[in-house]
């Protein structure tokens, strides 16, 4: 069971349900091409060195796969509930009442790969961002609904 599903409230339904997008996987990628042009490379004294980039790569791998799995986000019947990391768990349990309005920050790519950062902002609180969400327009949306039935 996930986070979210463990947190439910009764009679909550969840709604609509996303998480990190794959671009996180960006530069765990990039390292690993970078290792194995250091293993490929004809300098003996280079390749002697390859073990930096992989291990780099390994530690990229890892953390951004933990990253990956443990990011969870859902609008509710009742809540917005926005869960992320695993060492270092971000988490945000906001009711739909006290939602001021939620922010969608996007970058040129992030609007072609349709993913970005989702700032929740509530009455009398500061934004609270969440990045690298996937599909997060459809997630404002979602939300804007649940907000207008309350």
């Amino acid at each position: 069971m996930s986070y979210i599903d463990n947190n439910l409230l009764q009679d909550e339904v969840i709604l609509y349900r996303t998480k990190k997008h794959v671009i996180i996987f960006l530069t765990p990628v990039a390292l690993t091409i970078i290792a194995i042009i250091f293993y490929l490379h004809a300098n003996h004294f280079i390749s002697r060195f390859a073990f930096l980039p992989t291990l780099a790569a390994i530690f990229s791998w890892g953390y951004t796969l933990l990253d990956y799995f443990t990011s969870d986000y859902a609008v509710t019947n009742k809540r917005i509930l926005l869960k992320e990391g695993f060492f270092f768990r971000h988490a945000n349990d906001t009711r739909l009442a006290t939602v001021a309005n939620l922010s969608v920050n996007q970058s040129l790519l992030g609007q072609i790969l349709n993913y970005g950062t989702v700032i929740v902002n509530t009455f009398g609180g500061s934004g609270d961002p969440f990045s690298a969400i996937d599909r997060p327009l459809q997630f404002q949306k979602c939300l804007q609904e649940q907000v207008n039935k309350i």
